[in-house]
């Protein structure tokens, strides 16, 4: 009975309004923020932390979320390390900023989680909501969605470091490429290990889905859904401003080559619009279109779960899916 009043308090309507403050939030400091010249990606993605926590906890329950954290950060320090240490996967740096989890920042572990949990539900969206047809009761696609989703996923992490990783960098000098690389001071190797990384921690948590038979709340409907894509396309839009504010310097990486910040700040941006934005306008339309319910599977209405009542059982927000 406990277990069921935490399910109820987490679907209150109160967290659905957090989620959209949220939302607007990192939408209005994406694109504010850059004016002063200064990245605003790394702020941005601080927002997702307790956006994915809340939101995770709705739409896959507790325990499943916290799996998902934990072997994300677990996954993703030790890559970070172990490239630090061998080169594998990612390249030959070192990070610049402190306090650190071995040689790691320790934010960089929960951003992994924010934007890769972004990453996983605009995928799952333009998948026609993959990740709730997982189970071996969602028809014959299910197995292609279990290897499908993390690919995507995993990509749309490697498209966002693409569009940003010269800027925190060569420019910013976050991290530092000791070799320097053909991507504006970046080895082509990074963006290599980006997919990797994330490719297995969505491989592992869209097995876990599969075989425990998790269910996927739809709580709020296609607004729930809506919100991570929003917040997905407000990282791509940080380069816009960023680029117009940003001043045009030459930059100098470990290598010893110069670049041009002007044209670094364009590229990025231009990866941007051209990827990051795209995969969010995509989803979008499919949410607009109402194309997860018409082709994919049948929800059964989503209203807010109120508090529970002794003399009524708790109604479920589960979806049902059609074979």
């Amino acid at each position: 009975m406990e277990t069921t009043a935490a399910a109820g308090r987490s679907h209150h309507p109160a967290w659905t309004a957090v989620l959209w403050l949220l939302t607007a939030a990192a939408i209005a400091l994406a694109l504010l923020l850059p004016l002063n010249g200064e990245s605003a990606a790394g702020t941005v993605l601080l927002l997702f932390v307790p956006f994915s926590l809340i939101h995770g906890i709705r739409r896959y329950g507790a325990k499943a979320l916290l799996i998902f954290l934990a072997e994300t950060l677990v996954v993703s320090n030790f890559f970070e390390n172990l490239s630090i240490s061998t080169g594998f996967p990612f390249g030959h740096y070192h990070y610049t900023g402190s306090p650190q989890l071995i040689d790691v920042p320790i934010q960089i572990g929960p951003i992994y989680f924010g934007l890769g949990y972004a990453c996983w539900l605009v995928a799952s969206t333009l998948l026609d909501a993959a990740d709730a047809r997982l189970g071996p009761r969602a028809g014959p696609g299910r197995k292609i969605n279990v290897v499908a989703l993390p690919m995507l996923a995993a990509a749309m992490m490697a498209v966002y470091d693409l569009g940003t990783d010269s800027i925190a960098s060569t420019v910013s000098k976050d991290w530092i490429w000791e070799r320097g690389g053909g991507v504006f001071g970046v080895p082509f190797t990074n963006y290599l290990g980006w997919w990797l990384t994330t490719y297995i921690f969505f491989q592992i948590f869209a097995l876990y889905l599969a075989r425990s038979k998790t269910p996927v709340h739809t709580v709020g409907g296609r607004g729930a859904l809506l919100q991570p894509v929003l917040l997905y396309a407000s990282l791509g839009l940080t380069s816009v401003t960023y680029f117009v504010a940003a001043a045009d310097k030459t930059y100098t990486d470990a290598s010893g080559v110069a670049w041009s910040g002007h044209a670094i700040n364009e590229t990025m941006m231009t990866i941007n619009l051209l990827s990051v934005v795209v995969f969010a306008l995509l989803a979008t339309v499919k949410l607009a279109r109402n194309d997860l319910a018409r082709h994919a599977w049948s929800v059964q209405p989503t209203q807010e779960i109120a508090q529970p009542d002794k003399d009524k059982p708790l109604r479920s927000t589960s979806a049902t899916f059609s074979a």
